[in-house]
């Protein structure tokens, strides 16, 4: 077995997929990527990684402040994938039930029954996610780790693929509740878009990029792409001196003097399908370094406490940049 591209199992089965398979991800990442394009002006970087949770399965919070295309681009993502879609405004008011749903009365006999909340969708737009209380934040623990709602007792499915797309405004604005650590450890990655280059805003005020494209954007793959992409890059190998440089990198967040509680495990594992999902949207069938160094932020900050950062949104990414840097990668 190669050292670096393990293509090989513990058993010794094959597990890599062919390169039909790996060029069939990169298709369908690149037809979503252009379709975003053509929305959204400039954040090549931030649609690539939107694109990457996507298809590891994960959930996403875009994470800015106000009028920097946040709610754009995650429109522009469901827009451009066939299947349900269900956008939830983020309120005080918000309740669990109005995002899960609830029991209502049905006949004349007012018989219980179960009517589904926006939740049950396959891709959810949740907009400004941090102005919803924290028990209507909590209600989505269940549905992004399980992929089900338990209401009145009963356990419900939610469509599949599901994915999340949340909003959010940094945690100094007016009006928020800040997301607690389980929360924001559910999503597989955090991208800041931050404000637009010269040109690009140039792109939206003259209309060639912005809300006046919205409309005019049709799925441009289908749900049944999603997944057969999704089973794909599940398959995607990764060698054991690269999962090693993770752990590497997940204790130097923990030992860090600036952190109070370092990345979990979860967050190693969403760094190895995000670079998984990267690796096949290039082409390839085995994850490389820099797979991982470029997402280990997006994956990682958001799961750091850092002593005395005041919620600066930055201090996470300093600190995930710096330990990424520090740990040096294998070179066999």
């Amino acid at each position: 077995m190669d050292a670096m591209t393990g293509v090989m199992t513990a058993d010794g089965s094959a597990r890599r997929p062919s390169d039909d398979d790996v060029a069939s991800v990169t298709t369908t990442a690149d037809l979503i990527r252009r379709s975003l394009r053509g929305v959204v002006a400039g954040r090549i970087d931030t649609i690539d990684t939107l694109v990457a949770c996507v298809l590891a399965r994960g959930h996403v919070l875009i994470e800015d402040i106000p009028g920097v295309g946040k709610t754009l681009l995650a429109q522009a993502l469901a827009s451009s994938i066939g299947g349900s879609f269900h956008r939830i405004q983020g309120t005080p008011d918000l309740l669990p039930g109005d995002v899960t749903g609830t029991m209502v009365p049905h006949g004349d006999d007012f018989e219980l029954r179960f009517r589904p909340g926006p939740i049950f969708s396959n891709v959810v737009v949740f907009d400004e996610l941090n102005r919803a209380n924290p028990r209507t934040q909590s209600a989505l623990l269940e549905a992004t780790e399980e992929g089900a709602v338990t209401v009145d007792g009963t356990t419900r499915e939610l469509p599949s693929p599901f994915v999340l797309v949340a909003t959010q405004n940094p945690i100094e604005m007016a009006g928020t509740y800040p997301l607690g650590e389980g929360a924001l450890d559910r999503f597989m990655a955090v991208v800041t878009p931050g404000r637009a280059g010269v040109d690009d805003e140039v792109e939206v005020l003259t209309g060639r990029r912005g809300r006046t494209q919205l409309s005019e954007v049709e799925p441009v793959v289908d749900i049944a792409d999603v997944v057969a992409a999704q089973h794909v890059v599940g398959r995607v190998a990764i060698a054991d001196s690269i999962a090693r440089w993770i752990v590497e990198v997940l204790a130097a967040t923990r030992s860090h003097p600036k952190v109070r509680l370092g990345a979990s495990t979860r967050g190693g594992v969403a760094l190895v399908q995000l670079a998984k999902a990267r690796a096949a949207m290039a082409g390839r069938a085995y994850v490389v370094p820099d797979d991982v160094v470029a997402l280990a932020v997006p994956a990682l900050a958001h799961r750091l406490i850092v002593a005395n950062a005041g919620g600066l949104v930055d201090a996470g990414r300093e600190v995930a940049s710096e330990c990424i840097e520090r740990v040096p990668p294998p070179t066999a």
